[in-house]
């Protein structure tokens, strides 16, 4: 390359050195005149030495020459806490005094305005969004909505625009803590939830009457003033509701929503999750997601984000008082109707409000002669006593129970696999949730256990347990002191191939599901009769047997796995009626089944590993949303004596 080229290309590269760090305009345009004036120089003089001295002398310079970042360091300005790309013309207009936060697109900033002394929060973009139109049109958006709205409960906008090359909005600034933070911290019980909504719904209510949808309806865009929280009570006029970047008319809702997913998945409705039209209702169910992470301390749905989109079109949520027993029965049934999948099956928020603002009429169960106790699959209290209708009255206990019954004085018998040293795996409960005695640990002695899996107890103070490991049926008394054991596996009477339940009445009746009968023993082991159902008249082999129960005469009822019926029979085996079970899609045809009769007829069946319980009384059905799998059903009676 002749030494002039080079020349020409290392004065170009030096000069563009130069410009980076002059970084302004009219330096630029100096710059691209000492650009033209060192081509004209070479030009000249062909290349020969007074080109390498400009070269030197340039070079020297562009090194010397401070960057804009360098020459604000060496200045006397302040820091700054925006981003470099948030200029003068803003911070000329407000002080800004720290960072509060920021999100995916924005960042907020608490500022003091210099004309007044206002202090707000003040809501810039994030660097990567500050010339982004979509995001900035959805800012102001934001603010124009709030600008347009006057309730005591909703976030105030003092001013938005555009200084500089910078788009900001000024709001009311909120000191304390969001919805979110309460929830993750335990903070809230029922009462306080509710106090804390209640106004939130009316804001939302307002905003509906306005004209407009929120769309993003969540804890973090709930705030509290923390001067309105005090002794575990709130203040509702410090209660705000806030974000609105996606809030629209009803009508533009309707025009732009369809295809499109807008808002947090957690908490959009079924029809926002499919991209379908949206109306108050949407918002409905959102403000029902929200209520029932407040009283359960989780969301309905969890997951990614299409597993969460999934699960809000397709499946019932976990009603939320099997969660949290503490929830009235009044506001579980509120929030699981504004949780329906269609809209016309939710409530509307007048009337979530009239709820809202009368906790004296809330109710926290049906009173009963009777409840249901259930074992669920759950980590935390899995031991429940229902009403009838399936809503907890008390929760207790961590174990994995197997199997339930109920002794004449009220009291609650469970067996839960637990290798753990010398912990008993028979456990004895009060109504009340107290543990009375635990015994039975693992081993092979008498009175110890591989695997205990069903339990049976009577009027005389004995309780029979079986061993499925062993087959061997173990009878203690009251004190948990072992008496006798007797069955045992093997192809005699007496014995079982694979016993699965349990029960008393008047004589110890083993359900053997591997031999597909039922066998009848006295208190002390000796076999004396057998149950079992032919296929038909004329084909002999038994059928499948999946479930064991008691009706209010001790007769028995006995599930007929291919008839999918439950049949009462006699003590000695004569049929009674039948009544068919109900199967759905999600229902296990295989699993064994938990069934009794209430005293006031109904019967209940429920599958083990399912999250329904069924209630049938002749023609009648009715379906027990537990959502949560059921191990054990029992019936609690107290003072119901089985001879």
């Amino acid at each position: 390359m002749p030494q002039a080229e080079a020349l020409a290309v290392l004065f170009f590269l030096i000069t563009t050195l130069l410009l980076l760090r002059l970084g302004d305009a009219l330096l630029l345009l100096f710059g691209l005149l000492v650009l033209m004036a060192d081509a004209a120089l070479l030009a000249a003089f062909g290349g020969r030495p007074l080109g390498f001295l400009a070269l030197a002398l340039l070079g020297i310079g562009a090194l010397l020459t401070p960057s804009e970042q360098a020459r604000i360091r060496w200045g006397r300005r302040p820091r700054r806490l925006l981003p470099p790309s948030e200029r003068e013309p803003l911070e000329e207009r407000y002080q800004i005094l720290g960072k509060i936060g920021s999100g995916g697109m924005a960042a907020v900033y608490r500022a003091r305005r210099k004309a007044d002394g206002l202090v707000a929060a003040l809501k810039v973009p994030q660097e990567r969004f500050a010339h982004e139109p979509r995001f900035l049109k959805r800012l102001h958006r934001e603010a124009e909505v709030l600008r347009r709205l006057n309730h005591p409960n909703i976030v105030k906008v003092y001013e938005h625009g555009q200084a500089g090359k910078t788009h900001f909005i000024a709001m009311e600034l909120i000191e304390g803590p969001g919805l979110d933070e309460l929830i993750a911290e335990r903070q809230l019980n029922p009462e306080l939830a509710v106090k804390i909504l209640k106004p939130v719904a009316e804001a939302l209510n307002y905003l509906h009457r306005q004209g407009f949808l929120h769309r993003d309806l969540k804890p973090g865009n709930i705030m509290i003033y923390k001067s309105a929280l005090k002794d575990g009570d709130v203040d509702p006029k410090g209660v705000r509701l806030m974000d609105f970047g996606i809030a629209a008319g009803k009508e533009f809702a309707r025009l732009t929503t369809v295809g499109a997913r807008i808002g947090t998945p957690t908490y959009m409705s079924p029809e926002q999750a499919k991209g379908e039209a949206l109306n108050e209702k949407s918002d409905v169910y959102s403000f029902g997601v929200v209520l029932y992470e407040a009283l359960v301390g989780e969301p309905p749905f969890t997951g990614n984000f299409e597993q969460v989109v999934q699960r809000q079109i397709q499946e019932k949520p976990i009603p939320p008082i099997q969660k949290n027993p503490e929830i009235p029965k009044t506001l579980n049934d509120l929030i699981l109707r504004m949780l329906a999948k269609r809209q016309e099956d939710r409530p509307d928020l007048a009337e979530v409000i009239e709820i809202l603002a009368h906790p004296e009429r809330w109710e926290m169960g049906r009173a009963s002669s009777y409840a249901l106790v259930a074992a669920l699959d759950h980590h935390g209290r899995a031991l429940r006593l229902m009403d009838p209708e399936g809503f907890p009255i008390r929760a207790f206990s961590k174990h994995k129970f197997t199997d339930l019954d109920v002794d004449p004085e009220g009291n609650i018998w469970a067996v839960a696999f637990e290798l753990s040293g010398a912990q008993g795996m028979i456990h004895r409960y009060s109504p009340e949730g107290e543990e009375l005695l635990s015994f039975g640990p693992y081993g092979m002695k008498l009175g110890e256990f591989l695997n205990p899996t069903a339990i049976a107890v009577n009027a005389d103070r004995q309780v029979f347990v079986l061993d499925s490991e062993t087959q061997a049926i173990t009878r203690f008394n009251f004190t948990g002191f072992p008496e006798t054991r007797f069955a045992g596996r093997g192809p005699g009477r007496g014995t079982f191939e694979d016993a699965k339940a349990l029960v008393w009445a008047g004589d110890l009746f083993v359900l053997d599901v591997g031999r597909r009968r039922v066998e009848r023993l006295d208190a002390d082991g000796r076999y004396k009769d057998r149950i079992v159902f032919a296929k038909s008249v004329d084909d002999p082999t038994p059928r499948a047997l999946l479930g064991l129960g008691l009706d209010q005469d001790d007769r028995l009822l006995i599930f007929d796995a291919l008839a999918q019926k439950i049949r009462r029979v006699t003590p000695d085996g004569r049929l009674i009626d039948s009544l068919a079970v109900p199967l759905k899609e999600d229902d296990d045809p295989l699993a064994l089944i938990d069934v009794f009769e209430a005293p006031d007829g109904w019967i209940y069946a429920a599958r083990r590993g399912n999250k329904r319980i069924w209630k049938l009384r002749g023609n009648e059905v009715q379906e027990i949303w537990v959502g949560l799998p059921v191990r054990a059903l029992a019936l609690w009676q107290k003072g119901r004596y089985r001879p």
